[in-house]
């Protein structure tokens, strides 16, 4: 008896997850590597079909129907190309048809979103945003994205761009943002930005030695600061504001009943850091606004973008169906 299952793949900034994903959304098994940053998209290509192709090989009683892909950066989902920048360290990545030529290689229909928009999908379907019509989702970890639902239902705009908060400028004389602008949230808050802040900052050199690796220094530099020590919550004092200001826009523009709050670095942040950004909010917005907003963190862990890229193909199956329907009684 066969299984009917997708292929859910979650690009990231830091880790590749490929997972098999039953129709009852467990996943059936999954691989996970940090080899990818720096592949060109043909080299990333193949390294995901050989991915895709072990877990098949593996589970050959699995009908597998399609796959849905998470990309770190803006894509044009109705056309399933990249736009100009994303998080990951390769070149090239401009205006490539990332859907079409996944799915010449792996013989199955394929459908790209941005991966903070297939891990908020997962969470209101299965996680912290459930229950709500009206979410926000704000993920950061190597970089800084976010997913709109409306109604219920994931809001792209008009070529698949909305919910790019991490492009949010906050600060018109801050550092250089991989898309061209200055001061983007991105550039400050993640992952990436913090770890250029971590090398750059006087401050730092009190509480790093040059030999610790950048990356495990961010989470450090927040762990330190949530224990009082002088020197992190001098330097991670202007990240909080950073924090602060970017809830204020959303609530201002978006009126979320929640905000789910995921990635390693936001969750780290929310726990350590919530009681500021509330009493800021209670400063700015009126009152029944912040009481009537969720602040919650993420739920499904690590692997929400793979379940996201699974509902995703799960969903766009669906539709084809309900459409062939349609067709057959005319």
């Amino acid at each position: 008896m066969s299984h009917k299952a997708v292929f859910g793949v979650d690009i990231g900034g830091t880790k590749l997850r490929v997972g098999l994903v039953d129709e009852h959304f467990e996943i059936v098994d999954a691989l996970v590597t940090q080899d990818h940053c720096w592949l060109s998209p043909h080299e990333m290509l193949d390294f995901v079909v050989a991915q895709v192709t072990t877990l098949r090989h593996r589970y050959l009683h699995h009908r597998v129907l399609g796959c849905g892909v998470g990309y770190p950066g803006p894509i044009n989902f109705f056309k399933g190309t990249t736009f100009s920048y994303s998080n990951l360290r390769g070149s090239g990545w401009e205006g490539v048809s990332l859907s079409n030529l996944l799915s010449t290689q792996i013989n199955l229909p394929v459908w790209i979103d941005n991966d903070a928009n297939l891990a908020g999908l997962a969470e209101v379907y299965f996680g912290a945003g459930q229950g709500f019509s009206h979410c926000v989702y704000l993920t950061i970890s190597t970089g800084l994205g976010g997913a709109i639902f409306v109604d219920g239902k994931l809001y792209r705009g008009f070529l698949g761009y909305a919910g790019e908060f991490g492009h949010m400028v906050v600060d018109s004389h801050g550092a250089y943002c991989k898309c061209g602008n200055r001061g983007c949230l991105m550039s400050l808050l993640s992952g990436l930005g913090i770890e250029k802040l971590v090398q750059e900052d006087p401050a730092c050199r009190f509480i790093f030695t040059p030999e610790e690796n950048p990356t495990l220094c961010v989470q450090k530099l927040v762990e330190l600061a949530a224990r009082g020590d002088r020197v992190a919550l001098e330097v991670i004092q202007p990240l909080i504001q950073y924090l602060q200001i970017a809830f204020l826009n959303v609530i201002e523009i978006l009126n979320p009943e929640v905000i789910v709050v995921g990635g390693s670095l936001g969750k780290a942040l929310l726990r350590h850091f919530v009681t500021p950004v509330e009493e800021y909010l209670l400063a700015h917005l009126p009152i029944e606004v912040v009481k009537h907003t969720v602040i919650r963190e993420a739920r499904l862990g690590d692997y929400n973008g793979v379940l996201g890229g699974a509902l995703l193909a799960f969903q766009e199956l669906e539709k084809g169906g309900e459409k062939d329907k349609k067709e057959k009684h005319k």
